[in-house]
């Protein structure tokens, strides 16, 4: 169940929007080497759910471990009590967050401007 869950967020996260701006993996790359990732819209909440902390971090470490190497990746905070990851994908920035205080995780998407 774990590993399907994984596939469709994996799944969802790289599927190509139909409007709003999009990037090859390796125009993201380039981008985040340089240090000038795109602009993004508002954030809206694709997933909130209850959840053990170390079952959300461990969930975000797989979803960075794929990422990483094809599309940008970065843990931006990893304490033992909040965990947030970027995920910069073909159509938007995605923003993974488990907190520890709140029990749940967070799933954010902002479409490219």
């Amino acid at each position: 169940m774990k590993t399907l869950m994984l596939g469709l967020l994996l799944s969802v996260l790289t599927v190509p929007a139909f409007a709003g701006v999009t990037y090859t993996k390796e125009n993201l790359n380039t981008m985040y080497s340089k240090g000038k990732l795109p602009k993004v819209g508002p954030a809206i909440t694709i997933d909130d759910t209850m959840m053990d902390f170390n079952e959300c971090r461990n969930k975000g470490n797989e979803a960075y471990a794929a990422s990483i190497g094809n599309y940008p990746a970065k843990i931006i905070i990893d304490s033992g009590v909040l965990y947030t990851l970027k995920l910069w994908k073909v159509n938007a920035l995605i923003v993974f967050t488990c907190s520890r205080t709140e029990g749940k995780r967070t799933i954010t998407q902002s479409e490219y401007q």
